[in-house]
C-alpha cells in the first residue's frame, strides 16, 4: 500500500479517481503542502499500490484507513469519492470533514436513479479497454476534460502524467470498474454527519451535478459548489475557482 506523505500541519488524506494515480494531486500539493500533511493515496492495483485480495469496497477502505492517521480530513475525486463515502460510514471517528469531487454514492443507472452512467455505455467502455487498452484509455481522458478551456494540452498532459509511473494492469482496472458497478450507498447517505464540501463541474458526463445536488439534498452537513464550464476534473481545468471553494471550506472553523 503506497502513500506518499507531503508537507506539514493538518491531515489532508487524497483518494484519486479509476485509472489514475495520486501524481493527479500535483496542483493541489503546490498549493496545500504548506497548511497540510497531504496524505497521497494510491489506490490498490493503481500507482504505485499493489493489487489485493479480496478487491471490493470494504476491502479498499480497510487497507487503506489500517494507514492512515487517527484523525484527518479527507478528500475523494471520482472513485475516491466512493471510497471516502464508504470511509466514513465503517470510521466515522476518524474523519474530521469530506471534500467530494465529482462525488456520487451509485455510478449507474438504476430504475429509481437516472443521476449516473448508462449501464450499456459502462458495458461498452469496459469491452473496448479488454480490446484497445490505449485507445480507451485515451478516450477517457479526453471524456473527463472534454469543454474545459485549453481541453487539448490538459489531455496531453493528463495522459503524461498517467504514464510517468507503471500503468495499471487491464485486471486492477476490470476490479475498480466492479466496483464501480456493484455498489450504491444510497440508503446509507442519511447515517453520514460529517461537514461536507461537494464540488462539481456543471458539464460532467461522469458524475453529473444531479448526483452531487442528491447527496446535498441527503447528507446532513453538506454545501454544493458548482463549477461552470468544469467537466469531471474541476482541479485542473478550472484551479482557480476550485482552490477558492476548496480554501473557504477547509479554512472555516
Amino acid at each position: 500500500m503506497h502513500i506518499k506523505k507531503i508537507g506539514q500541519g493538518k491531515d489532508l488524506v487524497l483518494i484519486h479517481g479509476w485509472g489514475m494515480h495520486s501524481g493527479i494531486w500535483e496542483p493541489i500539493i503546490e498549493k496545500f503542502s504548506n497548511q497540510y500533511m497531504l496524505h497521497l493515496v494510491d489506490i490498490p492495483g493503481m500507482g504505485k499500490s499493489h493489487i489485493i485480495d479480496p478487491y471490493n469496497l470494504n476491502h479498499l477502505v480497510e487497507v487503506i484507513s489500517q494507514k492512515l492517521p487517527s484523525s484527518f480530513d479527507i478528500l475523494g475525486w471520482s472513485l475516491g469519492s466512493l471510497i471516502a463515502l464508504k470511509m466514513s460510514l465503517i470510521y466515522p471517528k476518524k474523519i474530521h470533514r469530506m471534500v467530494l469531487v465529482g462525488g456520487t454514492p451509485c455510478f449507474i443507472n438504476q430504475t429509481d436513479w437516472s443521476f449516473g452512467v448508462d449501464l450499456r455505455d459502462f458495458n461498452d467502455f469496459a469491452n473496448k479497454l479488454f480490446k484497445d487498452y490505449k485507445s480507451t484509455m485515451m478516450n477517457f481522458y479526453t471524456l473527463q476534460l472534454m469543454h474545459s478551456k485549453h481541453s487539448k494540452l490538459l489531455i496531453k498532459n493528463l495522459k503524461e502524467m498517467n504514464e510517468e509511473v507503471d500503468p495499471p494492469k487491464v485486471k486492477s482496472l476490470q476490479l475498480g470498474l466492479d466496483i464501480l458497478l456493484n455498489n450504491d450507498l444510497r440508503d446509507d447517505i442519511n447515517k453520514i454527519n460529517h461537514r461536507t464540501l461537494l464540488i462539481v463541474g456543471d458539464m460532467d458526463r461522469l458524475t453529473p451535478k444531479s448526483a452531487s445536488m442528491w447527496l446535498e439534498s441527503h447528507l446532513k452537513q453538506a454545501q454544493l459548489k458548482v463549477i461552470q464550464g468544469a467537466s469531471h476534473i474541476p482541479f485542473l481545468s478550472h484551479p482557480d475557482d476550485f482552490f477558492d471553494h476548496l480554501d473557504q471550506f477547509l479554512l472555516a472553523a
